[in-house]
Protein backbone atom coordinates (compact mmCIF):
# COMPACT_ATOMS: atom_id res chain seq x y z
CA UNK A 1 0.00 0.00 0.00
CA UNK A 2 2.00 3.17 -1.09
CA UNK A 3 0.99 6.93 -1.17
CA UNK A 4 2.77 8.10 -4.42
CA UNK A 5 -0.30 10.97 -5.55
CA UNK A 6 -2.51 12.74 -3.87
CA UNK A 7 -3.25 10.86 -0.71
CA UNK A 8 -6.97 12.24 -0.29
CA UNK A 9 -8.12 11.25 -3.12
CA UNK A 10 -5.65 7.93 -4.64
CA UNK A 11 -3.97 5.18 -3.39
CA UNK A 12 -1.31 2.95 -4.78
CA UNK A 13 -1.78 -1.39 -4.39
CA UNK A 14 1.09 -3.38 -5.25
CA UNK A 15 1.16 -7.42 -5.50
CA UNK A 16 3.24 -9.72 -6.91
CA UNK A 17 1.33 -12.02 -9.17
CA UNK A 18 1.59 -15.67 -10.11
CA UNK A 19 2.65 -15.25 -13.99
CA UNK A 20 0.81 -18.11 -14.83
CA UNK A 21 -2.78 -16.56 -13.50
CA UNK A 22 -4.55 -14.37 -15.44
CA UNK A 23 -6.94 -11.40 -14.69
CA UNK A 24 -5.81 -9.60 -11.94
CA UNK A 25 -8.32 -7.49 -10.21
CA UNK A 26 -8.94 -4.92 -7.09
CA UNK A 27 -12.65 -4.88 -5.72
CA UNK A 28 -13.24 -2.22 -3.56
CA UNK A 29 -15.89 0.12 -1.95
CA UNK A 30 -16.59 1.57 1.29
CA UNK A 31 -18.70 -1.01 2.45
CA UNK A 32 -17.30 -4.29 4.03
CA UNK A 33 -18.38 -7.54 2.00
CA UNK A 34 -15.80 -9.60 2.99
CA UNK A 35 -14.31 -11.85 0.57
CA UNK A 36 -17.89 -11.61 -1.46
CA UNK A 37 -16.00 -9.80 -4.40
CA UNK A 38 -19.13 -9.37 -6.39
CA UNK A 39 -20.63 -6.87 -3.90
CA UNK A 40 -18.17 -4.29 -4.03
CA UNK A 41 -19.08 -1.37 -5.72
CA UNK A 42 -15.58 -0.81 -7.52
CA UNK A 43 -13.52 -2.50 -10.07
CA UNK A 44 -9.87 -1.89 -10.70
CA UNK A 45 -7.09 -3.52 -13.01
CA UNK A 46 -3.29 -2.98 -12.80
CA UNK A 47 -2.58 0.29 -14.17
CA UNK A 48 1.39 -1.06 -14.57
CA UNK A 49 3.53 -4.05 -14.40
CA UNK A 50 6.87 -4.91 -13.73
CA UNK A 51 9.63 -7.71 -13.88
CA UNK A 52 12.34 -6.55 -11.16
CA UNK A 53 14.12 -9.27 -9.08
CA UNK A 54 11.81 -12.57 -9.93
CA UNK A 55 8.73 -10.60 -9.48
CA UNK A 56 5.67 -9.59 -11.62
CA UNK A 57 4.44 -6.75 -9.57
CA UNK A 58 1.30 -5.19 -10.37
CA UNK A 59 0.30 -1.91 -9.56
CA UNK A 60 -3.50 -0.67 -8.90
CA UNK A 61 -4.20 2.66 -8.68
CA UNK A 62 -7.28 3.51 -6.95
CA UNK A 63 -8.61 7.44 -8.16
CA UNK A 64 -11.53 9.56 -6.69
CA UNK A 65 -11.31 8.21 -3.56
CA UNK A 66 -13.13 10.07 -0.73
CA UNK A 67 -11.00 12.30 1.74
CA UNK A 68 -11.03 10.14 5.61
CA UNK A 69 -12.78 7.54 4.21
CA UNK A 70 -12.49 3.63 4.78
CA UNK A 71 -12.29 1.61 2.12
CA UNK A 72 -12.29 -2.30 2.32
CA UNK A 73 -10.74 -4.63 -0.92
CA UNK A 74 -9.71 -7.65 -2.23
CA UNK A 75 -7.87 -8.80 -5.20
CA UNK A 76 -9.45 -11.48 -7.41
CA UNK A 77 -7.85 -13.47 -10.25
CA UNK A 78 -9.14 -16.70 -11.98
CA UNK A 79 -7.78 -18.99 -9.43
CA UNK A 80 -9.65 -17.25 -6.16
CA UNK A 81 -9.94 -14.36 -4.02
CA UNK A 82 -7.29 -13.20 -1.85
CA UNK A 83 -8.03 -11.83 2.19
CA UNK A 84 -10.21 -8.50 2.61
CA UNK A 85 -7.96 -5.65 3.66
CA UNK A 86 -8.71 -2.36 3.96
CA UNK A 87 -6.88 1.06 4.03
CA UNK A 88 -7.65 4.75 4.81
CA UNK A 89 -7.64 7.88 3.07
CA UNK A 90 -6.10 11.10 4.19
CA UNK A 91 -7.90 14.17 5.59
CA UNK A 92 -9.37 16.99 3.34
CA UNK A 93 -9.84 19.37 6.35
CA UNK A 94 -6.86 20.07 9.05
CA UNK A 95 -7.64 17.48 11.45
CA UNK A 96 -5.04 15.34 14.03
CA UNK A 97 -3.62 12.15 13.24
CA UNK A 98 -0.39 10.20 13.82
CA UNK A 99 2.41 8.78 11.48
CA UNK A 100 5.68 6.85 12.18
CA UNK A 101 9.12 7.43 11.03
CA UNK A 102 12.07 5.49 10.50
CA UNK A 103 14.44 3.73 8.36
CA UNK A 104 17.50 0.98 8.07
CA UNK A 105 16.40 -2.48 8.02
CA UNK A 106 18.96 -5.83 7.20
CA UNK A 107 18.14 -8.98 5.83
CA UNK A 108 19.68 -11.70 8.37
CA UNK A 109 20.57 -12.43 12.16
CA UNK A 110 19.18 -9.91 15.17
CA UNK A 111 19.35 -6.75 12.93
CA UNK A 112 16.48 -8.83 10.71
CA UNK A 113 14.56 -9.94 13.84
CA UNK A 114 14.99 -6.17 15.09
CA UNK A 115 13.36 -5.41 12.15
CA UNK A 116 10.39 -7.53 12.86
CA UNK A 117 10.06 -5.81 15.94
CA UNK A 118 9.68 -2.80 14.83
CA UNK A 119 7.29 -3.70 11.63
CA UNK A 120 4.74 -5.61 14.49
CA UNK A 121 5.25 -1.97 16.84
CA UNK A 122 4.18 -0.09 14.24
CA UNK A 123 1.16 -2.17 13.26
CA UNK A 124 0.08 -1.95 17.04
CA UNK A 125 0.39 2.31 16.61
CA UNK A 126 -2.09 2.22 13.32
CA UNK A 127 -0.40 5.31 12.01
CA UNK A 128 -2.30 6.88 9.24
CA UNK A 129 0.78 6.38 7.29
CA UNK A 130 4.57 5.21 7.40
CA UNK A 131 7.74 7.48 6.19
CA UNK A 132 10.51 4.66 4.99
CA UNK A 133 13.81 6.48 5.22
CA UNK A 134 15.74 4.04 3.08
CA UNK A 135 17.91 0.93 3.64
CA UNK A 136 15.17 -1.47 3.38
CA UNK A 137 17.58 -4.53 2.65
CA UNK A 138 21.50 -5.62 3.29
CA UNK A 139 23.37 -5.17 0.08
CA UNK A 140 22.81 -2.66 -2.48
CA UNK A 141 18.82 -3.43 -3.04
CA UNK A 142 19.18 -6.06 -6.05
CA UNK A 143 19.01 -9.05 -4.39
CA UNK A 144 15.29 -10.52 -5.44
CA UNK A 145 15.41 -13.21 -1.81
CA UNK A 146 16.03 -10.06 -0.12
CA UNK A 147 13.35 -7.89 -1.39
CA UNK A 148 10.89 -10.89 -1.09
CA UNK A 149 11.78 -10.95 2.51
CA UNK A 150 11.45 -7.34 3.28
CA UNK A 151 7.88 -7.34 1.30
CA UNK A 152 6.64 -10.51 2.57
CA UNK A 153 7.54 -9.52 6.29
CA UNK A 154 6.54 -6.03 5.91
CA UNK A 155 2.95 -7.50 4.59
CA UNK A 156 2.40 -10.08 7.73
CA UNK A 157 3.52 -7.79 10.03
CA UNK A 158 2.64 -4.69 9.98
CA UNK A 159 -1.32 -5.44 8.74
CA UNK A 160 -3.10 -4.97 11.40
CA UNK A 161 -5.26 -7.89 13.25
CA UNK A 162 -8.66 -6.31 11.65
CA UNK A 163 -6.96 -6.28 7.91
CA UNK A 164 -5.99 -2.44 8.11
CA UNK A 165 -2.87 -1.94 5.69
CA UNK A 166 -0.78 1.01 6.33
CA UNK A 167 0.38 3.14 3.32
CA UNK A 168 4.12 3.38 3.07
CA UNK A 169 6.23 6.62 1.55
CA UNK A 170 9.37 5.55 0.73
CA UNK A 171 12.76 7.30 0.48
CA UNK A 172 16.13 6.08 -1.90
CA UNK A 173 18.68 5.19 0.86
CA UNK A 174 22.39 4.33 0.05
CA UNK A 175 21.66 0.20 0.09
CA UNK A 176 19.42 0.66 -2.57
CA UNK A 177 22.03 2.11 -5.08
CA UNK A 178 22.84 -0.97 -6.97
CA UNK A 179 19.85 0.87 -9.25
CA UNK A 180 18.69 4.11 -8.62
CA UNK A 181 15.29 3.74 -9.69
CA UNK A 182 14.68 0.42 -7.23
CA UNK A 183 12.10 2.48 -5.51
CA UNK A 184 10.00 2.73 -8.67
CA UNK A 185 10.41 -1.07 -9.33
CA UNK A 186 8.90 -1.72 -5.73
CA UNK A 187 6.39 1.23 -4.86
CA UNK A 188 6.00 2.88 -7.67
CA UNK A 189 7.40 5.92 -6.25
CA UNK A 190 7.45 9.49 -8.16
CA UNK A 191 10.16 10.73 -10.35
CA UNK A 192 11.33 14.01 -11.58
CA UNK A 193 12.51 15.01 -14.68
CA UNK A 194 10.92 11.81 -16.42
CA UNK A 195 14.09 10.20 -14.62
CA UNK A 196 13.45 7.47 -12.68
CA UNK A 197 16.78 7.80 -11.01
CA UNK A 198 15.53 11.69 -9.74
CA UNK A 199 13.38 9.59 -7.06
CA UNK A 200 12.15 12.86 -4.81
CA UNK A 201 8.92 14.30 -4.31
CA UNK A 202 5.89 15.52 -2.13
CA UNK A 203 2.79 14.51 -0.89
CA UNK A 204 -0.07 17.05 0.98
CA UNK A 205 -3.40 16.78 2.36
CA UNK A 206 -5.62 18.55 5.14
CA UNK A 207 -6.51 21.55 3.01
CA UNK A 208 -3.53 23.71 3.72
CA UNK A 209 -2.05 21.88 6.66
CA UNK A 210 0.28 19.20 6.34
CA UNK A 211 2.83 18.85 3.65
CA UNK A 212 5.92 16.60 3.31
CA UNK A 213 9.02 16.21 0.55
CA UNK A 214 11.00 13.01 0.22
CA UNK A 215 14.19 13.83 -0.79
CA UNK A 216 17.23 11.67 -2.44
CA UNK A 217 20.78 12.13 -0.66
CA UNK A 218 22.28 9.36 -3.17
CA UNK A 219 22.21 11.90 -6.31
CA UNK A 220 23.57 15.59 -6.24
CA UNK A 221 21.87 17.56 -3.57
CA UNK A 222 22.07 20.65 -5.49
CA UNK A 223 21.56 21.25 -9.25
CA UNK A 224 18.30 20.29 -10.70
CA UNK A 225 17.12 18.68 -7.18
CA UNK A 226 17.85 21.77 -5.29
CA UNK A 227 15.96 23.85 -7.64
CA UNK A 228 12.99 21.56 -7.75
CA UNK A 229 13.20 21.79 -3.98
CA UNK A 230 13.07 25.38 -3.88
CA UNK A 231 10.31 25.65 -6.19
CA UNK A 232 8.10 23.00 -3.99
CA UNK A 233 8.95 24.47 -1.13
CA UNK A 234 7.89 27.82 -2.20
CA UNK A 235 4.52 26.64 -3.47
CA UNK A 236 3.67 25.09 -0.27
CA UNK A 237 5.18 27.86 2.00
CA UNK A 238 1.85 28.76 3.25
CA UNK A 239 0.70 24.91 4.60
CA UNK A 240 0.65 25.12 8.90
CA UNK A 241 2.88 21.95 9.08
CA UNK A 242 6.19 21.16 6.82
CA UNK A 243 8.28 18.55 7.09
CA UNK A 244 11.22 16.49 5.02
CA UNK A 245 12.41 13.08 4.88
CA UNK A 246 15.77 11.75 3.47
CA UNK A 247 18.21 9.11 3.98
CA UNK A 248 21.80 10.53 5.22
CA UNK A 249 21.63 13.75 8.16
CA UNK A 250 23.56 16.74 7.58
CA UNK A 251 25.60 15.88 10.86
CA UNK A 252 25.59 12.23 11.94
CA UNK A 253 25.50 11.54 15.54
CA UNK A 254 28.24 8.99 15.41
CA UNK A 255 32.01 9.21 14.83
CA UNK A 256 31.64 6.27 12.94
CA UNK A 257 29.68 7.99 9.83
CA UNK A 258 31.44 11.40 8.10
CA UNK A 259 29.29 15.01 7.79
CA UNK A 260 27.61 15.80 4.79
CA UNK A 261 28.66 19.30 4.50
CA UNK A 262 27.49 19.90 0.62
CA UNK A 263 24.02 18.67 1.42
CA UNK A 264 23.78 20.96 4.78
CA UNK A 265 24.75 23.60 1.91
CA UNK A 266 22.23 23.02 -0.58
CA UNK A 267 19.34 22.44 1.70
CA UNK A 268 19.62 23.89 5.23
CA UNK A 269 19.04 27.78 4.19
CA UNK A 270 16.34 26.48 1.94
CA UNK A 271 14.45 24.39 4.89
CA UNK A 272 14.55 27.64 7.12
CA UNK A 273 13.53 30.52 4.80
CA UNK A 274 10.49 28.05 3.73
CA UNK A 275 9.65 27.99 7.45
CA UNK A 276 10.32 23.66 7.59
CA UNK A 277 8.77 22.08 10.97
CA UNK A 278 10.31 18.54 11.28
CA UNK A 279 13.10 17.39 9.15
CA UNK A 280 13.43 13.25 9.79
CA UNK A 281 16.19 10.92 8.22
CA UNK A 282 18.37 8.14 8.95
CA UNK A 283 21.56 5.87 8.28
CA UNK A 284 23.02 6.23 11.20
CA UNK A 285 22.06 3.23 12.66
CA UNK A 286 20.32 5.41 16.46
CA UNK A 287 18.10 7.82 17.43
CA UNK A 288 18.90 11.27 18.02
CA UNK A 289 16.52 14.69 18.78
CA UNK A 290 17.91 18.30 17.79
CA UNK A 291 16.52 21.33 19.49
CA UNK A 292 14.87 23.75 16.37
CA UNK A 293 18.21 25.11 14.62
CA UNK A 294 18.66 27.95 12.29
CA UNK A 295 21.58 27.78 10.06
CA UNK A 296 23.96 30.30 10.60
CA UNK A 297 27.31 31.07 9.75
CA UNK A 298 28.66 33.29 12.32
CA UNK A 299 31.06 32.42 15.02
CA UNK A 300 28.14 31.76 17.33
CA UNK A 301 27.28 28.62 15.65
CA UNK A 302 28.05 24.98 16.00
CA UNK A 303 28.58 23.33 12.79
CA UNK A 304 26.49 26.13 11.00
CA UNK A 305 23.68 25.59 13.10
CA UNK A 306 22.07 27.66 16.38
CA UNK A 307 19.38 27.35 18.20
CA UNK A 308 15.81 28.63 17.50
CA UNK A 309 12.99 27.81 19.17
CA UNK A 310 10.63 29.95 17.84
CA UNK A 311 11.23 29.24 13.88
CA UNK A 312 13.60 26.33 13.79
CA UNK A 313 13.52 23.01 12.25
CA UNK A 314 13.61 19.84 14.64
CA UNK A 315 15.92 17.10 13.14
CA UNK A 316 15.16 13.67 14.07
CA UNK A 317 16.63 10.58 12.94
CA UNK A 318 18.73 8.58 12.34
CA UNK A 319 17.88 5.64 11.52
CA UNK A 320 17.93 2.07 13.26
CA UNK A 321 14.61 0.26 12.54
CA UNK A 322 16.35 -2.76 12.26
CA UNK A 323 19.70 -2.40 11.81
CA UNK A 324 22.47 -2.52 14.58
CA UNK A 325 22.61 0.61 16.45
CA UNK A 326 25.88 2.41 16.18
CA UNK A 327 27.56 4.20 19.01
CA UNK A 328 26.23 7.16 20.17
CA UNK A 329 29.40 9.25 20.74
CA UNK A 330 29.29 12.76 18.27
CA UNK A 331 26.69 14.80 20.09
CA UNK A 332 26.49 18.74 19.46
CA UNK A 333 25.86 21.54 21.85
CA UNK A 334 22.31 21.45 19.75
CA UNK A 335 21.29 17.45 20.65
CA UNK A 336 18.64 17.46 22.34
CA UNK A 337 18.29 13.79 22.91
CA UNK A 338 20.21 10.22 21.36
CA UNK A 339 21.10 6.79 22.41
CA UNK A 340 21.92 4.27 20.79
CA UNK A 341 18.98 1.55 20.50
CA UNK A 342 16.46 0.32 18.21
CA UNK A 343 13.62 2.66 17.73
CA UNK A 344 10.76 4.23 15.81
CA UNK A 345 9.53 7.50 16.06
CA UNK A 346 6.07 7.80 16.69
CA UNK A 347 4.76 11.47 15.84
CA UNK A 348 1.26 12.71 16.74
CA UNK A 349 0.22 15.80 14.79
CA UNK A 350 -2.35 18.31 15.97
CA UNK A 351 -4.34 21.25 14.28
CA UNK A 352 -4.58 24.59 16.04
CA UNK A 353 -7.83 25.30 17.69
CA UNK A 354 -9.38 27.74 20.31
CA UNK A 355 -7.80 26.21 23.14
CA UNK A 356 -3.99 25.62 21.57
CA UNK A 357 -1.68 26.25 19.00
CA UNK A 358 -1.05 23.62 16.30
CA UNK A 359 2.19 21.30 17.45
CA UNK A 360 3.17 17.67 16.96
CA UNK A 361 4.35 15.24 19.85
CA UNK A 362 7.53 13.02 19.24
CA UNK A 363 7.26 9.52 20.89
CA UNK A 364 10.60 7.57 20.66
CA UNK A 365 9.09 3.90 20.67
CA UNK A 366 11.77 1.38 21.72
CA UNK A 367 11.88 -2.20 19.71
CA UNK A 368 15.35 -4.18 20.69
CA UNK A 369 18.61 -3.81 21.97
CA UNK A 370 21.23 -6.13 22.77
CA UNK A 371 22.59 -7.76 26.20
CA UNK A 372 26.48 -7.85 27.04
CA UNK A 373 26.44 -11.05 25.67
CA UNK A 374 25.17 -9.82 22.20
CA UNK A 375 21.57 -11.30 22.55
CA UNK A 376 18.37 -9.50 20.55
CA UNK A 377 16.69 -7.75 23.55
CA UNK A 378 12.55 -7.14 22.20
CA UNK A 379 10.44 -4.46 23.80
CA UNK A 380 6.90 -3.66 23.05
CA UNK A 381 6.10 -6.84 21.50
CA UNK A 382 2.87 -6.89 24.06
CA UNK A 383 1.66 -3.57 24.26
CA UNK A 384 -2.08 -3.67 23.39
CA UNK A 385 -2.89 -2.91 19.55
CA UNK A 386 -4.92 0.45 19.62
CA UNK A 387 -7.88 0.63 17.62
CA UNK A 388 -9.46 3.13 15.77
CA UNK A 389 -11.55 4.45 18.38
CA UNK A 390 -8.05 5.22 20.97
CA UNK A 391 -5.45 6.35 18.03
CA UNK A 392 -3.66 9.30 20.37
CA UNK A 393 -4.00 6.54 23.65
CA UNK A 394 -0.29 5.22 24.98
CA UNK A 395 -0.65 1.50 25.03
CA UNK A 396 -0.47 0.26 28.44
CA UNK A 397 2.70 -0.78 29.40
CA UNK A 398 4.61 0.84 25.83
CA UNK A 399 8.60 1.21 26.64
CA UNK A 400 9.61 4.90 25.22
CA UNK A 401 12.99 6.23 25.19
CA UNK A 402 13.80 8.83 27.88
CA UNK A 403 13.50 12.73 26.76
CA UNK A 404 14.84 13.31 30.25
CA UNK A 405 12.30 15.31 31.55
CA UNK A 406 8.65 14.37 32.79
CA UNK A 407 6.93 14.24 29.83
CA UNK A 408 7.61 11.63 27.74
CA UNK A 409 7.58 13.07 24.45
CA UNK A 410 8.96 16.30 22.43
CA UNK A 411 6.76 18.74 21.57
CA UNK A 412 6.65 21.20 19.25
CA UNK A 413 6.32 24.28 19.53
CA UNK A 414 8.04 23.97 22.82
Amino acid sequence: MVWNDDPISTITITWDQDESVNNPAIYYGETDHGRNYRKYEFEQSEARIRNNYDMNTHFARLKDLKANTAYYFVIKDEQGVSERYWFKTAPDTPQPFTFVTGGDTKSSGGPLEAGRNSNRVAAKLRPLFVIYNGDFTSGDGTNPGRWETWLRDWHEQTTTDDGRMIPIVPIHGNHEDGDMANLTYIFDAPYQYNDSTNVYYSLKFGGNFFYMVMLNTQIDEGGAQREWLKNDLEQHQNYAFKMAGYHKPFFPHTSGKGENQYQYDQWAYLFYQYGLDLSVDGDSHMHKITYPLKPDSTENSFMGFIRDDKNGTLFVGEGSWGARPRPNDDNKPWTLISGSVNQIKWVHVVPGSNEEKAHFKIFTVLTADYDENNNLISYNQDIDALTEDNLFDLPQNIELHSTGSTQQFVRYPF
